[in-house]
Formats: structure tokens, C-alpha cells, sequence
């Protein structure tokens, strides 16, 4: 993220991430950001040829900002921001769109408050580009939770063996539903001023008529 001190907001939303194209250049087609390849792309009637298994949701609060309000709240986190985003794409807002400029936003939480399996997968995944961690402090696009959101879900208290570890796996995760694929969503509401509670949702479907292999419960949408 080009982050610098001196710059004004404005001129702050134009540099923040990857290098926009000059008015001068001749227009180029923004490739899709990560929120906009893993957000979900079915709905319940997409669903229907599935059982539903395994939902379980989890909800937190998080501080968010627009590009346009970082200074002075976020000053003192600028020089690394500017080091971690350098020439990054922009993950996405809350639909994984990229709006551009100062509605851009960024989201910051307690390290602490993060679930236990998305720390993990941050320790693991050392050369990811979508969270800054800075002491305790994790900032991070709205689209960045899409990627890996069946980490943010808890596993549900069932009696069901294909609910063990279920959202642990990402190999199973997908964007679009399928026979023995973990789906989610992810929805959201403002709390007040820069605070966002957020909802991640996840479950796992089975094609319906499929013969269950091991003791199976349902928990439909």
C-alpha cells in the first residue's frame, strides 16, 4: 500500500494498493480481486439439489476504515502498510468488488480476537499478501475474509464424523456448490462509527440420493 505521511487523502485512495492507470493511459479491465473470485456465487435455489450439513456461523466486530480516514487515525501504522501493500491488489469490499479510491476500505483487529485457525493459517502462510499483521494489530480488505472463509467458522457441536474438522480443510472449500464441497457467506452490519460487526457462515453439502457412507445429520438452511 502507498502510504506516505505527506500525502493527503485524496492522492492517499489514488496510490493505496496497485497503481491505478493515468487518465492519459488507455483503459484497462481491472482484473478480479480475491473477494470477487470467492465470494459466493449460488443462492438457495442453487442449493436444492443438496443436503445441507454441518452450518455453523460465527460473528465478530472489527474497526474499519475508508481510505479517506487512515490519517490521523492510522499514522503510526503507515510506513509498514505502505512496505506490506506495495503494488498489491485491492482484495475487495464487502461484495469483493474493488469501489476504488477513498470507499475503499480497511479493517483492523486484535490479533487475540481472530479465530484460532485463521492465526494459524497466518503463521503458516508467511508470503500472503492480504493481512498486515503489526504488533497485535491485523489489517486487512472486507474481501480478504472470502479466500479463506470456512477458517473463520467454528466447528458445530454434532454427533455427525463429516462435521469433524470440516472447515479446516480449504481443498473443500468452494465459491460455487458441489457434492462434498464446504460453501459460506458472509454478511455484515455497522455498529456505529469505524466498528462493523460482521456473520461468516459455513456448511457442507451432500448431492441428495447420494447413499451416506458414514452416520450423516442435516442441518438445512
Amino acid at each position: 500500500m502507498r502510504l506516505s505521511t505527506l500525502l493527503p487523502a485524496a492522492a492517499l485512495a489514488a496510490t493505496t494498493y496497485a497503481e491505478e492507470p493515468a487518465a492519459s493511459s488507455k483503459p484497462v479491465k481491472d482484473p478480479p480481486t480475491a473477494g470477487e473470485v470467492w465470494r459466493p456465487k449460488w443462492d438457495t435455489v442453487g442449493l436444492q439439489p443438496y443436503t445441507q450439513h454441518c452450518l455453523n456461523r460465527n460473528t465478530y466486530t472489527a474497526n474499519i476504515y475508508k481510505l479517506s480516514e487512515l490519517y490521523p487515525d492510522l499514522k503510526e501504522f503507515a510506513p509498514d502498510l505502505k512496505i506490506f501493500y506495495n503494488k498489491q491488489l485491492y482484495a475487495g469490499s464487502w461484495d469483493g468488488v474493488d469501489v476504488h479510491g477513498t470507499k475503499r476500505e480497511l479493517m483492523r483487529m486484535d490479533l487475540n480476537e481472530m479465530p484460532y485457525k485463521v492465526r494459524e493459517w497466518l503463521k503458516r502462510e508467511t508470503k500472503q499478501k492480504h493481512f498486515s499483521i503489526q504488533d497485535n494489530n491485523v489489517f486487512f480488505a472486507p474481501g480478504a475474509i472470502y479466500p479463506i472463509l470456512p477458517l473463520w467458522v467454528d466447528e458445530p457441536d454434532s454427533n455427525n464424523l463429516d462435521c469433524e474438522d470440516v472447515f479446516d480443510d480449504l481443498e473443500m472449500y468452494s465459491s460455487e456448490p458441489g457434492d462434498g464441497k464446504v460453501v459460506g457467506k458472509l454478511t455484515h452490519s455497522d455498529k456505529g462509527k469505524k466498528e462493523v460487526e460482521f456473520t461468516i457462515e459455513a456448511l457442507l453439502l451432500k448431492k441428495k440420493g447420494k447413499a451416506p457412507t458414514r452416520k450423516e445429520g442435516s442441518d438445512e438452511l
